[in-house]
């Protein structure tokens, strides 16, 4: 039998008995039955503190007297605004540190610009922002103004990954100073001029939260070798591959090699690996300068971590070249805001075909 039966069976005994002879039983009862009470109410609040603690709730009602607990439709946290991280180690092992953070809102459509003052320590800086999810050209995205001077950082790839999360990208410091003021910018501009009219100036209408960051680097003790890039495909739909360079950055900045036409056209792609991948540039020139003049084809272009191998998205194509002409390929490497020890792999792989395959 149970103490809970047991108790009641008494109370039960001693309710229908005849009058006790010790006439300070039924006090006795009282006070059991009281005392009892208290300590299945004791009891009952434990468990709820216990499965309240359980679920990670707080309850600080319990845990310091006199504090009223907030109503239910209160209690939810609210979720803070994305923040950049104070401190970070990038993949090839370069330590970041947060000197500034500033936000531009969408919804303060009249603040199209905000201002960090950060120190110069002598260590390499960079400008952060937190892509939005709507990567679109529509979206508005932050010029960066150093002492008033603009860069070449807008946050490309905000644009060409959407959601990709945190996009970093160089800043230039002019040598001597102690501090910069660094400015993010989200106004455009363009013009459509009417015969005989000024230029009217049009803003970008669709806006996008921007939590924006400055930070420094240390760059790594020793040089982290990149993965390697991927090995170019022999065929490409109709494509043949006729030739292939590939080197790590900053030991090889160059390349150069010699093809033979299929009485077509010649191809350009490239592949990169590394952090600052979306920093290097690959500059082209097909044919000799000097025997064929302006028939020379030429170019630079970004080269990216993310770029699938299509059989219509080439980087260049060439002028159309009789068969079996050898023609050479030449190309510069460089990476915008590299640091030596901060490594990045390229490949260049160039396709032949008889006819332009234009993008779709």
């Amino acid at each position: 039998m149970t103490p809970a039966l047991r108790k009641l069976r008494d109370l039960f005994d001693d309710m229908s008995a005849d009058a006790p002879d010790n006439h300070g039983r039924i006090a006795q009862l009282e006070r059991r039955i009281r005392s009892d009470a208290r300590r299945r109410a004791a009891g009952a609040a434990l468990a709820g503190v216990t499965v309240l603690i359980a679920a990670g709730v707080f309850v600080p009602a319990f845990l310091s007297p006199g504090r009223a607990v907030p109503p239910p439709e209160t209690a939810a946290a609210v979720q803070p605004a994305a923040e950049l991280p104070p401190r970070f180690t990038s993949g090839d092992g370069s330590a970041y540190r947060r000197l500034a953070s500033a936000m531009l809102k969408a919804e303060s459509k009249g603040e199209t610009k905000v201002s960090v003052t950060v120190p110069v320590s002598g260590r390499p800086l960079e400008v952060a922002a937190l892509c939005p999810r709507d990567g679109s050209i529509k979206v508005a995205r932050p010029r960066v103004v150093v002492n008033g001077e603009p860069t070449a950082g807008w946050f490309q790839q905000c644009m060409t990954r959407p959601g990709m999360g945190m996009a970093l990208d160089s800043v230039s410091v002019p040598k001597g100073v102690k501090q910069v003021t660094i400015t993010f910018d989200v106004t455009g501009s363009g013009c459509v001029r009417e015969k005989g009219g000024p230029c009217p100036t049009r803003t970008f209408s669709q806006h996008a939260d921007w939590p924006l960051a400055v930070y420094e680097y240390t760059p790594p003790a020793r040089p982290v070798e990149p993965d390697p890039v991927e090995a170019f495909p022999s065929q490409l739909g109709t494509l043949e591959l006729a030739g292939r360079a590939s080197g790590v950055w900053p030991r090889e900045t160059s390349f150069e090699l010699t093809v033979t036409s299929p009485g077509g056209y010649f191809r350009i792609e490239q592949l990169c690996t590394g952090d600052l991948a979306d920093r290097l540039s690959l500059s082209y020139r097909i044919g000799d300068e000097a025997s064929q003049g302006d028939e020379a084809s030429q170019g630079e272009w970004a080269c990216s971590r993310h770029r699938d191998l299509d059989e219509t998205n080439g980087t260049l194509w060439s002028e159309k070249i009789p068969e079996g002409t050898k023609i050479t390929i030449s190309g510069k490497v460089r990476v915008r805001g590299g640091h030596p020890k901060r490594q990045v792999g390229w490949s260049v792989g160039v396709y032949s075909s008889k006819i332009v395959r234009l993008a779709r």
